[in-house]
């Protein structure tokens, strides 16, 4: 008797456990690993929308200070998403490539060049594994994508004068929002420190404004 309800039970639970999967919260309390969904199709799927989830308009630091690179000069645009500042640059005669991860992205940065009337070179890639020659830009930029583990070969894509004009949220922005994981978020004054033996142009971190940001442009020495 107490076999069969033993193989009952067992029963009942593996249906069970068959319906009901564990969630991936509860799979990494229970087990300690991490589940995670493949990068490249959460961002094709964030940026399948219809509409420019970011707007088409750049980024106002660089909106601000985009005189700093260059004229004409090569552009390097890590983590385009869907173009907004690639294509602001091109308009200003840039010469630009834009990387991102998101092949539905890139796609979108061509449909924005087009309605803009101007070329960019969109490039579907992980930063982490794509080719890049020494020296390659006269400038390079890169808003809201923090990975440090690019900071050295950042500064080797750069030319010599080569300009970084670079902005992320920081760790306030994190603790008022609630969301992201840490390292995506900038420590305070991080920016200062980050990219050492490169010469700050100009540094900002207000805490006024309705979002926390670090911004900074360098120039390669």
């Amino acid at each position: 008797m107490k076999l069969i309800l033993f193989i009952l039970f067992i029963s009942i639970n593996t249906n069970l456990a068959a319906r009901d999967p564990i969630s991936g919260s509860r799979f990494q309390h229970l087990t300690g690993v991490k589940t995670s969904q493949d990068s490249k199709t959460q961002w094709d799927e964030k940026y399948s929308r219809p509409t420019f989830i970011y707007g088409k308009s750049p980024a106002g630091f660089l909106a601000e200070n985009y005189q700093y690179i260059p004229y004409e000069g090569t552009v390097l645009d890590m983590g385009m998403g869907e173009g907004r500042n690639a294509v602001f640059l091109a308009q200003k005669g840039y010469k630009v490539t834009g990387v991102d991860i998101s092949s539905v992205a890139v796609k979108k940065s061509y449909l924005l060049a087009q309605e803009f009337g101007v070329k960019i070179k969109g490039v579907v890639a992980s930063l982490s594994d794509y080719k890049i020659a020494p020296a390659s830009f006269d400038a390079i930029v890169c808003f809201y994508y923090v990975d440090r583990s690019l900071v050295e070969k950042i500064k080797s894509w750069l030319k010599p004068g080569g300009i970084l004009i670079y902005e992320a949220y920081t760790t306030r922005e994190r603790a008022k929002t609630r969301t992201g994981q840490a390292e995506e978020y900038l420590g305070e004054q991080e920016l200062l420190k980050l990219f050492s033996g490169m010469r700050v142009l100009k540094y900002e971190e207000p805490l006024h404004e309705k979002e926390f940001r670090s911004s900074i442009i360098l120039r390669k020495e």
